[in-house]
């Protein structure tokens, strides 16, 4: 797994994202030009989800803490995924206010971290800090 986060921020660049937040959740496309880096990513998008989804939660220095919701109510979410020449589609949907927040929360900061990898990571644990 670490391994896996490693390639994906080393190769951040390699990585669009589109994200679109639904009324319930969210729809997301995400793609890398690297097929290895493609690889990864769907790797780790499944396995999070199945984590998600067992209540199995990682609990890695990084985490971001809106991911706390998702390990605590994932029963309460419904997800989709789809890999396609477009890239790994996932939409994730609930019926608890908070869980949708949470997606929303969550979205944008993987989209933050798509956009500008460990940068990102560090802002967010910044910020964290700050509101403790």
């Amino acid at each position: 797994e670490s391994a896996e986060i490693g390639k994906l921020f080393n190769n951040f660049r390699t990585i669009t994202r589109e994200v679109t937040n639904l009324p319930n959740g969210i729809r997301t496309v995400t793609h890398s030009s690297d097929p290895e880096v493609m690889e990864a990513l769907s790797s780790h998008v499944m396995g999070m989800i199945g984590r998600v989804e067992t209540g199995d939660d990682p609990q890695i220095m990084i985490q971001s803490p809106t991911l706390d919701v998702f390990f605590q109510r994932g029963d309460a979410l419904t997800t989709e995924i789809d890999v396609t020449d477009e890239g790994i589609i996932v939409v994730q949907a609930s019926d608890d206010p908070e869980l949708i927040a949470a997606m929303h929360k969550h979205a944008a900061e993987v989209s933050a971290m798509a956009d500008r990898g460990m940068e990102a990571v560090h802002e967010m644990m910044m910020n964290d800090n700050n509101n403790h």
